[in-house]
């Protein structure tokens, strides 16, 4: 029996975006969710979301498998209780067409907030990255 897990996405992830092919094999849930934290602009072609703050993120919510979840993980640059994570995987919860869910995201890690440069104030990376 294969495990699934329900992942939110906010940035290259998303549908149209440069990795989105990671996600193939994988069934949206919702193309119209968000979250709340703080959304930046790391200059290097991708966007990087701080825990806190109160901001409105918006993303998709996908269902994968285990080995779509470890190829998530290898582009996140996260491990398990790994030291030197580019991102840690976080259980949320979401909102969605008038729904709560709980879903893993990917927060920087706190040693990589130096990364984040511009503030994006919409939240949503395709806008900014229009």
């Amino acid at each position: 029996m294969k495990v699934l897990h329900h992942v939110f996405v906010y940035g290259t992830l998303r549908k149209g975006e440069v990795n989105h092919h990671f996600l193939t094999s994988a069934n949206l849930l919702s193309d119209e969710a968000w979250t709340t934290g703080t959304l930046y602009d790391t200059g290097l072609g991708y966007p990087a979301l701080l825990e806190k703050g109160t901001d409105h993120i918006y993303g998709e919510i996908y269902e994968v498998d285990d080995e779509v979840l470890a190829s998530l993980d290898v582009l996140e640059g996260y491990e398990v209780d790994g030291s030197e994570n580019l991102y840690e995987r976080k259980k949320i919860l979401l909102n969605n067409d008038n729904e709560h869910t709980e879903a893993f995201t990917y927060y920087i890690s706190p040693q990589n907030e130096n990364m984040l440069l511009t503030k994006i104030e919409s939240g949503d990376w395709k806008q900014h990255n229009k």
